[in-house]
């Protein structure tokens, strides 16, 4: 097995015929040596393929056998997995459903044989060393046969390993995540590949440990299972055993700050019911990942030991990947597959090595936690340590690496240090630290007001005017140039082209109340951000109406007086009752007066009576 890392990288492209247009029959197909047609194919279709990540291309990684070793890529993948195999030496074989895509496969790789057809059509004899199967099993049936069930696919999956063969299976969950927020109506229909067959939902494995079952009816006992996130088609985070399920590790922090920036990059600008990252957090805290993971990815042998790791985290479309590793201080982040140094974001560089990770809980969720309470000494005391821990790593007034693009949601705390999650970036020149705490306070400022949770600002213009008073509550000064830089270095991360920054810009200096949050825009969280606003507006109009009333009232006493005094003192009977009236005034007060005299005088006698009834110790008698 080969252990080289750069063997999954994908070479360059050599070069090769003009591949035909998907869903056409080519004439020259009869000449392609390594195209087999086995049965049921699908002429007019084309099935589009996926990105392949750096988690799931370091799995593969552990997992290529032996240089000459058969491995079979059932279903559309895409080409740099192919290319990694052929690196690792691997004699690869393809299937695909689509004629159209069978013939530019085999056109762009003469090396590897392709299969087109159903994979019910597959040689039962033949056996392969690995099983790739990365595109989940309903693209393996075809239109033009008999539709099978999953039971049917996996035992034939099954047959095609080898005694000591692997196969690596990715499996949709249907109670995932992704189900739950998706927010595009009639997707499915609108996609001829998106075509299931009909019925098929009904015998689907529901859950991971029914997947397992099932591969274990099928001969495959052995199997490691993971949680892949964020998406099914492109999961990016690979939760495995021993962190599978296990509510009280210590790495709950840290892999909550990964998947919320996976989902972060995956639905960023993309509408959808309810944030996924609220979800994906609560079922990470409850140890409920494999119950709603978009995906399950599940590596099988009929006997032996299945390699497993416990987290496997990169990006989404390129070859970086890393692993979280248990250490004295917290965990440690390991590159597995190092990144494309070359690959940049305006002023950002994409950064590779060992960086350590406090095991602790997101900042962000304390600082929220705080404000719900309304607890604001709390919340100025935990503001000022943000500050002193960026003035720390400062020079000069200058945070360099990746601190530079600290955020409340990606730092965490064990209680008695701060610490960055695994990084991905880094810019190139020196930020001043004003800047980098601006746009922490910015950025937390509109996830109060888009998130619709509670705090104690609820009457707020703008996330500008909030980030401002949250800085003045540590006595600093929000500053336009640090806001207007702050604001730059999001549109960087952001990776948005040069013609839609200008109009980025303006949306995230304009973020206010009732407006959606600015990375992933859930209708959840702007219906509660509309209800509040609503809520807010229909008291200050009940306050309105309270004062209006108030304000009549004082309004009529004080012109029934005004009507009474110049009553008194226009009229000669009205001098009388007003002379009267101040004569009855004085008499009742100077008796009241009197009153109280008598009856301290008389209160004074009964004590001294009692006093000379009760001698008291120490009297002389």
């Amino acid at each position: 097995m080969s252990d080289r890392p750069a063997a999954l990288l994908p070479e360059p492209a050599h070069a090769a015929p003009e591949p035909p247009i998907p869903g056409q029959i080519n004439p020259a197909a009869a000449a392609l040596a390594n195209l087999t047609r086995i049965g049921d194919e699908m002429f007019a279709w084309s099935d589009p393929v996926t990105a392949c990540g750096g988690a799931l291309r370091y799995l593969l990684h552990t997992l290529v056998p032996a240089p000459g070793a058969r491995v079979l890529v059932a279903g559309p993948h895409h080409d740099e997995l192919i290319t990694a195999l052929h690196a690792a030496g691997a004699a690869v074989t393809c299937l695909v459903r689509s004629l159209g895509d069978a013939e530019a496969l085999a056109l762009r790789f003469p090396g590897t044989t392709v299969l087109c057809g159903a994979a019910s059509r597959l040689d039962p004899i033949t056996r392969y060393d690995l099983v790739v199967c990365l595109d989940g099993l309903e693209r393996l049936n075809s239109a033009e046969g008999t539709p099978r069930t999953d039971d049917d696919l996996l035992a034939t999956l099954a047959k095609a390993v080898a005694p000591d063969g692997t196969l690596v299976l990715r499996h949709e969950n249907p109670l995932g995540v992704h189900a739950a927020v998706e927010l595009d109506p009639g997707a499915r229909e609108r996609s001829d590949s998106a075509w299931y067959p009909p019925g098929s939902a009904a015998d689907r494995p529901a859950s991971l440990a029914e997947l397992t079952a099932r591969l274990a009816i099928f001969g495959l006992h052995s199997t490691a299972g993971y949680a892949a996130f964020p998406t099914p088609e492109n999961p990016a985070v690979l939760i495995g055993p021993g962190l599978l399920g296990e509510a009280g590790v210590p790495l709950r922090g840290p892999v909550q700050a990964v998947l919320a920036r996976a989902f972060t990059d995956a639905y960023r600008d993309r509408p959808v019911l309810s944030d996924p990252r609220r979800i994906a957090g609560r079922a990470l805290r409850a140890g409920a990942e494999a119950v709603l993971a978009p995906a399950w990815v599940t590596v099988s042998r009929a006997s032996g030991e299945v390699p497993s790791h416990a987290l496997l985290a990169g990006d989404a479309d390129g070859p970086h990947a890393y692993t979280l590793t248990t250490a004295d201080w917290g965990a440690t982040a390991t590159t597995l597959i190092p990144a494309d140094e070359s690959v940049r974001r305006g002023g950002l560089r994409r950064v590779n090595g060992a960086f350590p990770v406090p095991a602790g809980v997101v900042l962000e969720e304390r600082l929220l936690a705080l404000c719900a309470r309304a607890d604001l000494p709390g919340l100025r005391t935990e503001l000022r340590r943000l500050a002193a821990w960026l003035d720390g790593h400062a020079r000069d007034g200058w945070v360099t690496g990746p601190m530079a693009l600290a955020d409340a949601g990606e730092l965490l705390d064990d209680g008695a240090q701060l610490g960055l999650a695994p990084p991905r970036w880094s810019p190139d020149e020196p930020v001043p630290v004003d800047t980098v705490l601006t746009r922490i306070a910015w950025r937390f400022a509109a996830r109060l007001i888009t998130s619709g949770q509670p705090h104690p600002w609820p009457i707020t213009s703008s996330a500008v005017d909030l980030a401002g008073l949250l800085l003045g509550m540590i006595d600093r000064t929000l500053r336009a140039d640090s806001l207007r830089a702050a604001i730059e270095l999001e549109l960087d991360l952001s990776g948005l082209p040069l013609p839609e920054r200008d109009g980025r810009r303006r949306e995230l200096l304009a973020i206010a109340p009732g407006a959606a949050t600015i990375d992933v825009p859930g209708y959840r969280e702007l219906a509660e951000a509309l209800w509040r606003q609503r809520y807010q507006a229909s008291h200050l109009l009940a306050q309105m109406e309270w004062t209006e009333q108030i304000i009549r009232s004082r309004d009529l006493h004080l012109s029934k007086m005004d009507w009474e005094i110049q009553l008194y003192r226009r009229t000669w009977p009205g001098r009388f009752l007003m002379v009267a009236r101040s004569g009855y005034k004085l008499v009742r007060n100077d008796t009241r007066k009197l009153s109280k005299k008598i009856s301290k005088r008389r209160a004074a006698a009964r004590r001294a009576k009692r006093d000379l009834a009760f001698p008291q110790p120490g009297d002389v008698i």
